[in-house]
């Protein structure tokens, strides 16, 4: 695997603080709204929401690829098939919530800056580092697969925080509004969309290194 250059470090240093920065003024801003339902359910409710999961991803990816390339954690960071795969999730991210959420959700102060944050300027920063430092094209349908047992495993683990705290992170994973039927039809579009993404960016990462002709292969 190539090295990365300086300013490609760099790059990943600053996407990584900034989705920290991003996730740190997110839990303030939650804690300060757990007077009246205590510190450990609103921290059980801050890890239930998927915008917080994929942004911990990106953080630690970018974290480690910055600071120890050369370690062993650092080449599994920099595999295609895992920058890959966080890709698909904060863009992920990113479309629910503008397309989805946005409309409905009117923050202000703290919460405004780390909803930004987290939703919009960790994903670009994050897209257009994958976009010019990964130093291996090599994205195939094989990956796909994995990647979308992220989902399941997440849509799982948001039902079981439902049970517990009795809210559900998302309104259309909303169990007790929706009803099953109407839940399991919502999921089953979102692992589709997940993909539908996630093919798109195997074909794009294959386009890319015809194009290219990316010799650090």
């Amino acid at each position: 695997m190539a090295s990365l250059s300086n300013r490609e470090r760099i790059w990943q240093g600053l996407t990584a603080l900034i989705a920290v920065l991003g996730l740190l003024l997110q839990f303030v801003w939650m804690q300060a709204q757990a007077q009246h339902v205590g510190a450990l359910w609103m921290t059980l409710r801050y890890f239930s929401y998927f915008t917080i999961l994929s942004n911990v991803l990106v953080a630690f990816v970018c974290g480690v690829v910055a600071l120890e390339p050369g370690s062993r954690a650092g080449h599994w960071c920099m595999r295609a098939g895992v920058r890959g795969a966080v890709l698909l999730y904060i863009l992920i991210t990113a479309a629910v919530y503008h397309l989805l959420l946005a409309a409905h959700w009117h923050p202000q102060g703290l919460a405004l800056l780390a909803d930004a944050l987290l939703h919009t300027v960790v994903p670009s920063l994050y897209a257009l580092g994958w976009l010019w430092i990964v130093p291996v094209r090599g994205l195939r349908w094989q990956h796909l697969g994995a990647w979308l047992l992220v989902p399941v495993l997440y849509f799982i683990w948001a039902m079981l925080l439902g049970q517990l705290l009795h809210v559900y992170p998302y309104p259309f994973l909303n169990l007790p509004r929706l009803g099953m039927e109407l839940l399991l039809r919502n999921a089953v579009l979102l692992l589709l969309l997940f993909a539908l993404l996630g093919a798109a960016l195997v074909l794009l990462d294959r386009g890319l290194l015809r194009v290219r002709g990316d010799t650090r292969r």
